[in-house]
């Protein structure tokens, strides 16, 4: 490399290329500049020094070798080179520059091995207990450079330390299910866990997690727009399992499926090592890319030669698709399904009468206002009255887990556990069944859909194409009853007969719903949100921005069946804006109603709505329409919609049109 280093002396000029191997020089190139007269005895006399002491590293590693080692794909994977998103390019994704030892390290692998090598070979400023994981792959890979050495990290105090209290025996790869009520979530969330034999309760171990390191002051709409542009940093970080899991609060709500991963002892070791040395620096954070999920590819990646995992990748990342990715690598040993707190509650309240469940409500609401509670579990068996304390003192931790401020929740659940501690009845309840399907094998997250239909009284055809991930007639299989999450959805139109044309139907950029059933325990908030651009009926050549969103109540002929009929009434608003309208903008407000039957292989769905105007252009709409859909296969289904809608034409008259659209979707 071109080496550059000044002192008291000055400055020496010298254009051969050789490795710095000595102590202090680190992670720079150093360019050399031109001398004075003076020092021109002593630049010959460091310049042979040097060529005495450190032999040149074309001596040692001729250029081929080194051209081929730093192509190799096991250095670019511990280098972090990889592309994901669209307008990426091929360089390393890690933004810290103390990551490494050349300065253009992050766009020149070359040059970055030729620096590692000269800081490794001389061990200067610790460079081989700083990044272990090179150090290791550099010494299978170039034996006569390094030599011979046993245990080369025995001098290496703080990482055996680290690795000495990880105790790495096994990797489990965590996935909390999706929620909807946090930004970062929405997806489902993913971190690993290193399975030692130090510990029975895995709870003791640690977990390796990759978040965005958010300012708490943030609220969600900054946090959203930051984390879609990378406007934080990226952090891995290593904690106690149950740290996590506390840091996690909402996991209470969220099930979790915990994949054992079949990878051997030295890829394990590996895998720590290269945890070690990224553990300390920072990528810009992206919500779509560069994610939780897919940095954990990368740190698999970097420990064995077989895996390239995360090259899997080129658009987008949803954590679901990295267990899918594992899945067909063959890398998943087995699956094991942890309950939360609120699918136990639910799988209690199917093995009880109604009664026994408002018995068990009102059993907290008396002991938390210091009542005791025993009329009513008298009149009741031991069975029964076992049931009715284990779903009380269950639900009192759910609540103090929610809400923290409410000191009168621990003395409740103590008082409740002291009770259940009289009962003579073990086991009161049968252990939660474990679904037939895991989350990721549910239908893909990417969607093209192909249509044929009819509306405005003219034949179309339009092609489809949404990035992320279920709406609601989409296979219920692997995802939560009424939600609905989709980004980026595109339509596009092209419109059959005499008036033919090609136009940009719907651009939805976010569209999420969440329409959860109210119980005698929970009384969730139903909610909506949407925007993008579309076109209204009554204007049907304008493509307008539009923002819509809205709040109501969601009731269930069986809320403790993901599969019974869904029924929610919301108050529903909509703002739309346009040069093209009366005042440029519209604002209406007006209700709406849903009806969901959402089955594993088919669904159908039943929406109407009223709007009345508020402010600027006056749409008067209303409408209903009804959607079926079919499951074909794992990766097709078909569906069929139809609706009705009244509303004012440009020409401030009323108008109507009937809809009908049939469609073939593919899921990818």
């Amino acid at each position: 490399m071109n080496t550059h280093f000044a002192n008291e002396f000055g400055s020496i000029s010298f254009h051969a290329r050789f490795p710095l191997y000595f102590a202090g020089v680190t992670r720079k190139e150093y360019r050399l500049s031109a001398p004075s007269n003076k020092q021109h005895l002593l630049c010959i006399l460091v310049l042979t020094l040097l060529s005495v002491s450190f032999p040149l590293q074309s001596e040692q590693i001729q250029t081929p070798e080194i051209n081929k080692l730093a192509q190799d794909s096991q250095w670019l994977h511990l280098l972090h080179y990889h592309r994901v998103g669209l307008l990426s390019t091929f360089q390393s994704q890690v933004d810290d520059p103390d990551f490494f030892f050349s300065d253009h390290g992050h766009v020149d692998p070359q040059a970055e091995l030729e620096a590692t090598l000269a800081a490794l070979k001389q061990n200067a400023d610790g460079a081989r207990c700083r990044f272990p994981a090179r150090y290791h792959w550099l010494k299978q890979k170039l034996p006569d450079v390094f030599g011979v050495e046993t245990d080369s990290e025995s001098a290496c105090e703080d990482y055996r330390a680290f690795r000495d209290e990880i105790a790495p025996e096994g990797l489990t790869l965590i996935f909390p299910a999706a929620y909807l009520n946090s930004p970062s979530s929405m997806f489902g969330h993913t971190l690993m866990r290193v399975d030692s034999h130090r510990h029975d309760n895995p709870l003791l171990d640690y977990s390796i997690n990759y978040a965005a390191n958010a300012d708490p002051n943030d609220n969600e709409l900054v946090f959203s727009y930051k984390g879609l542009t990378g406007g934080y940093p990226g952090v891995f970080s290593v904690l106690p399992y149950y740290e996590k899991v506390k840091e996690y609060s909402h996991l209470e709500a969220r099930d979790v499926w915990e994949y054992t991963l079949d990878i051997d002892q030295d890829e394990l070791e590996q895998f720590v090592r290269h945890v070690w040395e990224i553990k300390d620096v920072y990528f810009d954070y992206y919500f779509f890319t560069e994610n939780c999920s897919y940095h954990l590819l990368t740190l698999l990646d970097a420990a064995s030669e077989r895996f390239d995992l995360s090259d899997e990748f080129y658009s987008d990342v949803i954590p679901a698709d990295t267990v899918r990715v594992l899945n067909r690598a063959g890398l998943i040993r087995e699956a094991t399904f942890r309950p939360s707190s609120l699918t136990i509650m639910k799988s209690m309240q199917t093995q009880m009468t109604e009664p026994q469940i408002k018995t068990a409500r009102t059993l907290v609401e008396r002991v938390k206002t210091g009542a005791a509670g025993d009329e009513l579990l008298a009149p009741l068996e031991p069975l029964a009255a076992a049931q009715v304390l284990d779903l009380s003192y269950r639900y009192t931790r759910y609540l103090a887990n929610k809400d923290r401020n409410d000191k009168s929740l621990p003395g409740t659940s103590l008082k409740l556990l002291s009770k259940r501690a009289r009962n003579p009845v073990t086991d009161a309840f049968s252990p939660v069944e474990t679904p037939e399907l895991r989350d990721d094998q549910g239908h893909r997250s990417h969607r093209q859909a192909l249509s044929f239909g009819r509306a405005l009284q003219q034949n179309y055809l339009q092609w489809g194409l949404r990035m992320a991930y279920h709406d609601w007639l989409d296979t219920l299989e692997g995802y939560i009853p009424g939600a609905r999450l989709e980004i980026a959805h595109l339509q596009v139109k092209h419109w059959l007969g005499d008036d033919s044309r090609t136009q940009l139907e719907t651009l939805r950029l976010i569209d999420i719903a969440s329409m959860t059933p109210r119980d005698t325990f929970f009384k969730p908030l139903s909610w909506m949100v949407s925007t993008g651009l579309k076109r209204p009926d009554s204007q049907p050549d304008e493509l307008m921005p539009y923002l819509s969103g809205g709040a109501g109540f969601s009731y269930s002929s069986n809320s403790l069946d993901r599969n019974a009929p869904l029924f929610s009434f919301l108050v529903h608003s909509e703002w739309m804006i346009d040069n093209d309208i009366e005042k440029d903008h519209r604002f209406g407000v007006g209700p709406k109603f849903v009806w969901l039957y959402q089955q594993e292989h088919w669904s159908a769905n039943l929406q109407w709505y009223k709007t009345y105007d508020v402010s600027g252009a006056e749409f008067r709409a209303s409408g209903v329409s009804l959607g079926l859909s079919r499951k074909l296969s794992q990766d097709w289904q078909v569906r069929i919609e139809s609706g009705y809608a009244e509303f004012s034409s440009e020409q401030d008259n009323s108008d109507r049109d009937h809809s009908a659209q049939l469609s073939l979707n593919h899921y990818f």
